[in-house]
């Protein structure tokens, strides 16, 4: 049981830790698929990418059609300039990403999309071991965990705010997915944490 915690643990930092460097970084994710369709930029509907997962079994829901341009550009100030999928797999979980590349790298936005696995564990499961009370987890365990969680209100089931030395992520559960979101740029974790609430309550409303 320590071992599956632990593993839970790591699965969706690493996600934190990936998301948030794809948003900050001058360049795409090596994890986002190269040979996706850029969207129209002026497009009001959600942004579609081809995609071609990792593995027989992939997402049934496309992270990269749950935000538009028109929505992008109001949160961060720019157009859409292309949207890559990527599918990857736990032994329980999927895992979905779609790296929304803006002008301007920097200022892009990472979505994931993390859902039970056919006969796997239950996303609420992976949630609630994550997001339990320090005192709630179990005994013994020394591995680095980032800032404490920021319960986040009016989204999904439950939602958190995680701060990180390169922005911070907001992550929520919804239907027995984790719906997480991070968005680069310059401005400060207050107004991060805005910008990912207001899109995440567009993009929640498609799942």
């Amino acid at each position: 049981m320590r071992r599956f915690s632990k593993r839970l643990w790591i699965i969706l930092f690493a996600l934190a830790l990936t998301g948030c460097k794809s948003a900050d970084n001058s360049q795409s994710p090596a994890s986002s698929s190269p040979g996706a369709t850029p969207p129209a930029a002026a497009s009001s509907s959600p942004a579609t990418a081809s995609a071609s997962p990792s593995s027989s079994v992939g997402s049934t829901i496309d992270p990269c059609a749950l935000l538009t341009s028109e929505e992008l550009k109001a949160a961060q100030g720019e157009e859409l300039k292309q949207a890559s999928r990527s599918d990857q797999q736990d032994p329980d979980y999927i895992i979905t990403q779609c790296y929304y590349l803006l002008p301007t790298a920097a200022n892009s936005v990472v979505v994931n999309i993390t859902m039970q696995k056919p006969g796997g564990k239950t996303a609420k499961e992976l949630w609630h071991k994550i997001f339990a009370e320090p005192n709630q987890r179990e005994q013994g365990e020394k591995e680095e965990k980032p800032a404490r969680p920021e319960k986040v209100s009016g989204l999904g089931q439950e939602g958190y705010w995680l701060a990180s030395r390169v922005g911070g992520a907001l992550y929520v559960l919804k239907k027995n997915i984790i719906f997480r979101i991070s968005v680069g740029g310059a401005a400060d974790l207050k107004t991060k944490l805005s910008r990912s609430k207001t899109l995440a309550g567009k993009a929640l409303a498609r799942i």
